[in-house]
């Protein structure tokens, strides 16, 4: 009989077809009679067993189930069609600012091993969550991801801090402790931190990441009152009280740095009741200004407040608590460092190879010379490994955009 056992899979039978759920947070059904004619099975927990085969056979008939089942991975949290990106799959790391590895010519690296979020910020600078115009996922091997974030931040040489801040909520990544303690064991990497919701861990969570060796926890928390939280989260059952117990934990346990996005008409009030509120759990508070992005989400009647304002505004809330609130790079250690390598850049007409479809509606991503591009004009369906001409339409920071030609 063989018996298969998985790390990263469970199995869930479900009428006439069995849900194989891969790293908790993401699914593909397959039908009963498919895998029956593989021979009888039994499939429950982490295993999925074919009494009548032997083990190789077993596999080699479930790698092609497991193959045509990956190209409909769904997202449980946002719904959506989502692509695992691993070292065969060949689409690069560097290239995206929603995903991979994103260097802006520092010692900071940004590291994005998931899309997607619970929940729906109105303010939302990047338009995730469950009322988001993106129509797609990706999430990334942990092995493969860092492997290459261990290339980059070795080449260069120098004391390297990272920033898990995903497009979306990180902690619906299941081998987020695994990542951390990966890029922690990297020789030249100083920090690791990670900008979290909170909504979705509890203690256990954040006793598994300080043993991981994370170093600070940056939580979006934008209020602290139960219903100026609920109405900046968008989507009504925000738990403001699960998060501030939770931050309240973690500060016994490591770094705790609250982070609200300043929202002026909304959560102006709400500013001094977090300061209070970190002063007394023994966390550093981050404000942040917001901004108004073309594909970003900005609520009614809110406006962005000019930068001397803010900065005004934050300079009293400093005087008035005692507490420091103004933070620069230098805080954090952050120092310009040298850009990496532009394979190509703005204007450059170049051939790639189209791998997946991009996360909006007629976009594609593509990939050549070790990055990746988002095809933002791509008007048919995404078909891998499809080769393309492609102009080069922007180059910031080796985050590419492209047009077909």
């Amino acid at each position: 009989m063989a018996q298969l056992v998985f790390q990263d899979l469970q199995f869930e039978e479900n009428g006439d077809k069995v849900r194989f759920k891969f790293l908790d947070n993401f699914y593909f059904d397959v039908g009963k009679d498919e895998l029956e004619a593989a021979g009888d099975f039994t499939a429950a927990a982490n295993t999925i067993s074919f009494p009548s085969l032997k083990e190789k056979e077993a596999r080699g008939k479930l790698n092609s189930i497991l193959d045509k089942g990956f190209e409909n991975l769904t997202s449980s949290v946002t719904g959506k069609p989502t692509v695992y990106v691993n070292k065969y799959f060949g689409l690069p790391l560097i290239g995206s600012g929603a995903f991979g590895i994103v260097d802006r010519n520092s010692n900071m690296l940004e590291i994005k091993p998931v899309t997607g979020c619970n929940m729906n910020c109105i303010f939302c600078s990047v338009d995730e969550g469950l009322m988001t115009k993106k129509v797609s996922e990706l999430v990334i091997d942990k092995d493969y991801l860092a492997e290459e974030t261990r290339k980059v931040a070795e080449s260069k040489d120098c004391s390297v801090h990272i920033t898990i801040n995903a497009h979306g909520e990180p902690t619906i990544y299941k081998p987020m402790h695994e990542l951390i303690k990966d890029l922690r064991q990297i020789r030249n990497v100083k920090s690791v931190s990670l900008i979290t919701n909170c909504t979705l861990i509890d203690e256990k969570y954040v006793d598994k990441l300080a043993a991981a060796g994370l170093t600070r926890l940056n939580v979006s928390l934008n209020a602290v009152s139960d219903k100026m939280a609920k109405i900046l989260e968008g989507h009504g059952k925000y738990d403001v009280a699960h998060v501030k117990k939770i931050c309240e934990y973690a500060a016994k346990k490591l770094e705790v740095m609250l982070a609200p996005v300043f929202v002026p008409g909304y959560n102006d009030g709400e500013l001094d009741l977090i300061v209070k509120f970190a002063k007394k759990i023994g966390a550093k508070v981050g404000i942040q200004n917001f901004l108004h992005y073309d594909r970003g989400r900005t609520p009614m009647n809110a406006k962005q407040m000019p930068w001397e304002q803010f900065y005004e505004k934050l300079k009293k809330l400093e005087e008035e608590n005692d507490f420091k609130l103004i933070y620069d790079e230098k805080d954090f250690g952050i120092t310009k460092t040298k850009p990496l390598p532009k394979p190509f850049r703005k204007g450059q007409i170049i051939e790639a190879v189209i791998k997946c479809g991009g996360r909006y509606k007629g976009e594609a991503i593509a990939a050549a010379m070790d990055r990746n591009i988002t095809v933002t004009d791509y008007a048919e369906n995404a078909v891998n490994n499809k080769k393309a001409r492609i102009k080069i339409t922007s180059d910031k920071h080796n985050i590419f955009f492209g047009k077909m030609v």
